[in-house]
């Protein structure tokens, strides 16, 4: 049986400026809020944005949906303790990863992660990649319907300078992070991030998901799987091991280079909250 693969739940508008702030607080007061026939008097936002921002907000794993109530996921209650109004850069690399990893919403946005390595690429260098992967994964798309979620994810990290102005909603702020960057007209470039941009304990929480409850990872594991920092964060090898060793001086892992063995054992394995708290408090 082919498999169908959920796209372009998103209404064609991206992540806007205060959108996902709005979201919590308003999931927070009624978790029937984006059924009830006032939620666009509530949000302040149109019918379609009405749906595309549950999308983003399930997207992005801040809320959950229980028996047709949306309410706040442990990810959304820890961002409405520590940053309700998303004014840190490190909630966006976590909502960034969170959306990314998320196979059952946001599948598409995981396949471009993972298997578009080209550092310079175009919309069609996409689309062709993309439809290849999901055909010998023998999955059913629609082909205009691709291009759409293509066009989206450059949307969503990427700024076309013909709207960049301060006054600009429409600018989504995961395009502040910086991994996609507008070359020219067609071409688009994939961006490593700045040290200073990118904190360590974002990078940590990946590798976390990545050793998936085991106390220890090889270095070579860490760079070539799925979902590595060389793919979700765009680092380098050097990049990467800069941050093991920040990790390292935070007591955060051990890393053994010695005998070729090159794997680094958890000296903790801090919760989600353990790292928010460490960051923000």
């Amino acid at each position: 049986m082919v498999k169908k693969v959920k796209m372009k739940r998103h209404e064609s508008f991206s992540i806007r400026e205060g959108w996902l702030a709005k979201g919590i607080r308003a999931v927070k007061e009624n978790p029937k809020v984006f059924s009830s026939s006032d939620a666009t008097d509530v949000l302040g936002i149109g019918t379609n944005m009405v749906k595309s921002l549950k999308y983003w907000m399930l997207a992005t794993c801040l809320v959950k949906d229980e028996n047709k109530n949306i309410v706040l996921s442990e990810f959304g209650n820890l961002i409405d303790k520590y940053d309700p109004y998303l004014e840190d850069i490190f909630s966006w690399w976590l909502i960034h990863l969170n959306l990314i990893l998320n196979l059952d919403d946001s599948y598409i946005y995981n396949l471009f992660f993972n298997k578009c390595a080209m550092k310079n690429f175009t919309k069609k260098d996409v689309f062709e990649q993309l439809s290849n992967n999901l055909r010998n994964d023998n999955l059913d798309f629609n082909d205009n319907i691709l291009q759409d979620e293509i066009n989206m994810i450059v949307k969503t990290y990427s700024i076309d300078e013909k709207i960049d102005n301060p006054e600009n909603n429409f600018i989504c702020p995961l395009s502040d992070l910086n991994l996609i960057k507008k070359v020219d007209v067609n071409t688009y470039e994939r961006i490593k991030p700045e040290y200073r941009n990118l904190n360590y304990l974002v990078v940590y929480y990946l590798i976390l998901k990545i050793a998936d409850n085991k106390d220890y990872l090889s270095i070579d594991e860490l760079i070539k799987v799925d979902n590595s920092p060389i793919k979700l964060l765009n680092l380098d090898k050097n990049l990467i091991n800069e941050y093991l060793d920040e990790m390292k001086r935070h007591d955060l892992i051990v890393v053994n280079r010695t005998a070729g063995l090159n794997m680094i054992y958890f000296s903790k394995q801090l919760s989600l909250e353990e790292i928010m708290k460490e960051h923000f408090e």
